[in-house]
């Protein structure tokens, strides 16, 4: 078989048929292969072919009929084209750009994305810090409950942030280690009364928290 370095499946192919002094209408008629076939498939012409399998079960009937390997053959029309997504075979040098341009816009999209990421990341550590440096201390009220009807001793208890101050109607309150708190307080009158509690952190920040009560004796 000739040398294939430097030459095309087609011309490969020309030259072993006409070495063996064949006709191409003489090989149509031998191998029952349409004509324009033969002659797309010599001028290297592979779009005017049905699909890739064709184009390769072509070249094996030259194999078997003239006596030579098709396997460099195959190779080398693998290293020359592609195979489309429609299955026919286009040459390698027009897809390399369009795979260069998606490997591009995928890589743009993936940057995009990355960056869109560690913005949004960004922008809620900065909210959740903002928060948390603008929102007063937490504070729950466990006792009285709302609208209780209590005796004139009163126990308020609750639970807050462990550095805040806490005051039951102006009175400060002490604080355990955990946060929570409880104190008792006097009522000198019958009837409806509010307790106010307040709890105040380091930054000055204060949440207020009233119950209303009825107070009988």
């Amino acid at each position: 078989m000739c040398s294939m370095k430097t030459r095309t499946v087609g011309e490969i192919l020309r030259d072993e048929r006409e070495s063996r002094r064949y006709r191409l209408d003489e090989l149509a008629k031998r191998t029952r292969i349409r004509l324009e076939y033969l002659e797309a498939l010599e001028a290297n012409e592979f779009a005017l072919l049905p699909s890739a399998t064709f184009v390769k079960g072509y070249i094996k009937i030259y194999a078997q009929l003239f006596g030579f390997d098709h396997k460099p053959l195959l190779a080398l029309l693998r290293r020359d084209y592609k195979e489309s997504a429609r299955g026919t075979l286009v040459p390698r040098e027009f897809i390399t750009p369009v795979l260069k341009a998606k490997f591009s816009l995928n890589s743009v999209t993936l940057l995009v994305v990355v960056l869109l990421g560690i913005f949004v990341s960004l922008l809620g550590y900065v909210g959740v810090q903002w928060y948390n440096l603008t929102r007063p201390p937490a504070l729950t009220i466990s006792a009285p409950a709302q609208q209780d009807q209590v005796a004139s001793r009163i126990i308020v208890s609750g639970e807050t942030e462990p550095d805040a101050v806490v005051t039951v109607n102006d009175q400060p309150v002490a604080l355990q280690q955990d946060g929570t708190f409880s104190t008792e307080i006097f009522i000198s009158t019958e009837g409806i009364s509010t307790i106010t509690v307040e709890a105040t952190d380091r930054r000055g920040k204060t949440n207020q928290v009233d119950r209303t009560v009825y107070v009988r004796y």
